[in-house]
């Protein structure tokens, strides 16, 4: 399998939404909006799918 670096805008935005999940556990920032609708573990994890994805799939 021939992995690729993922684009950078692509890979700001899987950070982002893992920074984001993870901040929110700690209860460092509170989002309520966002906490109603999901829980910060799948923050985490549509972060991590977002980068393994772009890993594997050139161009994106």
């Amino acid at each position: 399998m021939n992995l690729s670096a993922p684009q950078i805008i692509t890979w700001v935005v899987g950070v982002i939404i893992g920074l984001l999940g993870i901040c929110i556990q700690l209860d460092v920032m509170s989002v309520p909006a966002l906490e109603e609708l999901i829980r910060p573990f799948w923050l985490v994890t549509t972060g991590f799918v977002i980068l393994a994805v772009s890993s594997i799939f050139k161009g994106l």
